[in-house]
């Protein structure tokens, strides 16, 4: 089962995301909250994927997020805004959809999350896109493996698919993918796939 969390300020957002979602593909709505501060608390006691909104009292999505470095989110928000998409996908974010989409795509995108691919919509896709002229290349030097490991994650494959793909073990994917990070100075997973995407890496 997939323990999910739903956070959002919209009680209704909130009441029916869990009864569209729960037992749903394996999924189990195990917490619920209202505020970024009980996003971090529900992190803290462990859940495997959160969906999170973005504009909410106490504490917004965003701060959370940078107090969340290991636990895997879908931002679920009404927000396209660039500056803010741009923000969620650079601190770890795994994925971002506007509620608007259809509860088969949220659904899909929970289980993508879970799986380690970077689930991005329309609105996110653009701003990846618009960035691509802008910056220069990370200029360093990684071996044909890396680059290979690198091109599968941007390809929305999980550790467990990489490591089938290329018939080595799940922990010597996870160790090129920390040898990555840190020649590249990038942070988390969906960073590579978004630098990998926009040309830079």
């Amino acid at each position: 089962m997939i323990r999910l969390a739903i956070v959002d300020d919209d009680a209704l957002i909130r009441e029916s995301l869990k009864i569209l979602l729960d037992g749903r593909d394996g999924i189990e709505v195990v917490a619920i909250g209202s505020s970024g501060l009980d996003a971090i608390e529900i992190s803290r006691r462990g859940v495997d994927v959160m969906l999170l909104d973005l504009r909410m009292p106490e504490m917004g999505g965003l701060d959370a997020l940078r107090q969340m470095k290991d636990q895997k989110v879908l931002i679920l928000t009404t927000f396209d805004e660039d500056e803010e998409i741009s923000q969620a996908l650079n601190l770890g974010a795994g994925g971002y959809l506007l509620k608007s989409a259809t509860p088969e795509s949220i659904q899909k995108a929970i289980l993508q999350v879970h799986q380690g691919k970077t689930v991005l919509d329309e609105a996110a896709m653009r701003v990846v896109r618009q960035t691509i002229t802008q910056e220069k290349p990370i200029e360093v030097e990684l071996s044909q493996r890396e680059t290979e490991i690198i091109s599968l994650i941007a390809q929305g494959l999980s550790n467990k698919q990489i490591a089938e793909e290329l018939f080595i073990s799940q922990g010597t994917v996870k160790n090129y993918i920390s040898n990555i990070l840190s020649k590249t100075a990038l942070d988390h997973r969906t960073q590579i796939a978004i630098e990998h995407i926009k040309g830079r890496l």
